[in-house]
């Protein structure tokens, strides 16, 4: 496989186990040979995509993981990414942790219409006070989720579902930070502030920054699965089960999404095809 820059998706996934649930729905994917210029990892994939209407095309798809979780390193390996393969979308995808508050159920699917990290702080006599940083999401890519009804993607989930029921999609925002949270504090102390966040992770702000910051300006969304509610019993037995499941649902649900065509194919030599 011969894959040149520009891409079409760079896909983003922090842990090794969400590598492995992305790549194992690609079709052909390949390990890149290493590089004088770029310290990362890659794999590539060809994905065929059907358009509303029937036309097909094929995206081109780079698969990359940073060496530790984090904002910071997220937009390093984001940043990385991005020089080297000049994509067109940045996809974040793996596992967050819910809040209950709103609905949100363990194994359930969130897309993030807003990405709020909460590091940034003044930090005064009268306690912390945050200063929202709220990188932008793709307009075209949400607008897709939103109006995209196929289903298909939940019988491409491999593993089975640790209880009853199918994994529900919801969209609003997500807040990211670097703390693993088993207390519930970050919706605590956030929630009222931001009364209709869904949940927390680790990386959706260094990437999305990335993608705002370069001259490009690739298009960014992240999709998550839960994982665990953010509370004293993330790390309990019970919970624990539902973590490679929800790396299953973000993984299938990502592919599926792509699979059903949600942007043009663009030719890199001459201006924009219609349909593909």
């Amino acid at each position: 496989m011969t894959v040149q820059p520009p891409v079409d998706f760079v896909i983003v996934t922090p842990l090794e186990e969400e590598r492995a649930a992305v790549l194992a729905q690609l079709p052909g994917f390949q390990q890149l040979p290493p590089t004088e210029d770029d310290v990362r990892v890659y794999y590539a994939s060809e994905l065929r995509a059907t358009l509303s209407g029937g036309a097909m095309c094929t995206y081109s798809i780079i698969v990359v993981s940073p060496l530790k979780v984090g904002r910071v390193e997220a937009a390093a390996v984001t940043s990385d990414a991005i020089r080297r393969w000049s994509p067109r979308y940045v996809l974040l995808v793996g596992i967050a942790g819910g809040f209950s508050r709103g609905g949100v159920q363990l194994g359930d699917l969130l897309v993030s219409d807003q990405i709020v990290d909460y590091e940034r702080q003044k930090l005064t006599e009268e306690g912390q006070q945050p200063r929202y940083e709220v990188p932008p999401v793709d307009p075209r890519l949400l607008t897709f989720v939103k109006n995209c009804s196929d289903k298909a993607w939940r019988a491409k989930i491999k593993i089975r579902r640790p209880g009853k029921g199918e994994p529900s999609r919801r969209i609003g925002p997500v807040a990211s930070g670097d703390k693993v949270d088993a207390i519930g504090e970050i919706e605590r102390r956030h929630g009222s502030s931001w009364p209709k966040l869904l949940g927390v992770e680790m990386e959706a702000g260094g990437a999305a920054a990335a993608c705002f910051e370069a001259a490009s300006k690739p298009g960014f969304l992240m999709i998550r699965g839960v994982s665990d509610l953010a509370d004293a019993k993330k790390d309990s037995r019970g919970v624990r089960k539902w973590r490679q499941y929800a790396c299953e649902v973000a993984a299938a649900y990502a592919i599926g999404l792509l699979r059903n065509g949600p942007v043009p194919k663009r030719d890199p030599f001459g201006p924009p095809e219609g349909p593909c």
